[in-house]
């Protein structure tokens, strides 16, 4: 993007440096660069996020491993993934996060932060897919798949075209802007105004879906829990009968099993697990839309320029004052990777036992899509239910906020 003579790099001859050289005097010396004007603040970021890199890296390979080793779902697998593909963005982007150590040029360092957060958007998406397969009643499969399909492709569709294709047009095409076009970032404009946009309606769905699923899990266990009731009371009964004919002095009904009071428990916990799933995905998410407006706030009022840049890369600039700004997109990303990881780190095989059999409550049978799988499960009905019967039923009944 610039000639480079000797030790020196112009974008344009003895007027504007490369970015990531400042100026001084009338020299573009390769070795003024903007982080060698705060070396140290630079230097910890770099090793922050090298190191944070390889410990999420390690760690979405290793449960990658795990999921594909115990047959796990195939939306863990994406998710998986995509968040490895994350993670090795923040390795190989801390050798120059920023480009101003002058060894990674703008659209390469832009480029891998960018993938990083397309991957991102990517998870949710999928989430959203997901979790709108399972909240759709089963006999409108055959109508509602192609909506949903359509939706996942045109969102993935848009979120790889703003993150990894506006600024590469922009930076690499041939227009009618000066060399020195990468201080007006214009890509800037398109990614951090559609970037929000996209994120707010993604989340916004999955919001919606994800509430669905929360109040189907909640009207489930509450069901459930009654007919765990009138299932020990009938047990009550049968047993107090038999031991009147054995025995009048053994008429103590059965008491409520362990198992039964660790069943319970268990379905409360993972029906509360999804809505903290919820909550954690929709402040992240808008945590980020708020840091990107932010950003884009303050690229319009300095003239839709990287003004800081401009100044100390050219020579009729004003005055230099490029100070080290702490950015907050690898921190929200890295909460990103974080929250992916812990929503969906429960490894079940895909069987009976890891899917939601009462989920359509009113259908004797239940279609349970994941990808490509589908599986068709009988559901007991409510008179049914025995005490031997039940605490097999109720064992698969609560592993939807899990992801399978």
């Amino acid at each position: 993007m610039g000639d480079e003579k000797g030790r020196s790099c112009y974008l344009i001859e003895k007027t504007t440096c490369c970015f990531g050289i400042y100026m001084e005097g009338n020299s573009c010396d390769v070795t003024n660069t903007y982080a060698s004007r705060y070396r140290s603040e630079y230097t910890a970021y770099i090793i922050a996020l090298f190191v944070v890199g390889v410990v999420s890296l390690l760690a979405c390979i290793l449960k990658l491993y795990y999921v594909n080793r115990a047959g796990g779902s195939a939306i863990q697998k994406q998710v998986y993934s995509f968040l490895v593909v994350a993670s090795t963005s923040f390795v190989v982007r801390a050798v120059d996060p920023m480009g101003h150590d002058f060894i990674y040029s703008p659209l390469v360092s832009g480029m891998i932060s960018d993938i990083c957060t397309a991957c991102l958007y990517s998870v949710l998406i999928l989430s959203v897919a997901f979790w709108a397969r399972i909240v759709l009643n089963p006999a409108d499969t055959p109508y509602t798949e192609i909506p949903i399909r359509a939706f996942t492709a045109l969102a993935l569709f848009l979120t790889w075209f703003v993150f990894l294709c506006v600024r590469p047009i922009y930076l690499l095409l041939v227009w009618g802007d000066p060399r020195d076009r990468i201080f007006r970032s214009w890509h800037i404009l398109i990614q951090y105004s559609m970037g929000p946009v996209l994120l707010l309606c993604i989340s916004t769905l999955a919001i919606y879906f994800g509430v669905c699923i929360h109040r189907r899990l909640k009207a489930i266990r509450e069901a459930n829990e009654r007919a765990m009731a009138i299932a020990v009371l009938r047990q009550s009964a049968l047993s107090v009968k038999h031991n009147i004919v054995r025995s009048d002095s053994q008429d103590e009904p059965p008491s409520r099993s362990a198992f039964e009071d660790d069943q319970a428990k268990m379905q409360l916990n993972n029906n509360a697990r999804i809505l903290k799933v919820l909550v954690l995905m929709e402040i992240l998410s808008l945590f980020a839309v708020g840091a990107q407006v932010y950003f884009l706030v303050d690229f319009i009022q300095n003239g839709c320029m990287l003004r800081r840049e401009w100044n100390c890369s050219r020579k009729d600039g004003g005055p230099c004052a490029l100070t080290f700004s702490m950015p907050i997109l690898p921190f929200v990303q890295f909460a990103g990777i974080v929250v992916m990881y812990w929503s969906f780190r429960k490894t079940r095989p895909l069987t009976k036992e890891t899917v939601t059999d009462e989920l359509f409550s009113n259908r004797s049978f239940v279609i349970v899509m994941d990808g490509g799988a589908s599986l068709s499960i009988p559901r007991p009905t409510a008179h049914s239910l025995r005490q031997s019967e039940l605490q097999p039923k109720l064992k698969g009944a609560y592993t939807l906020s899990n992801h399978r």
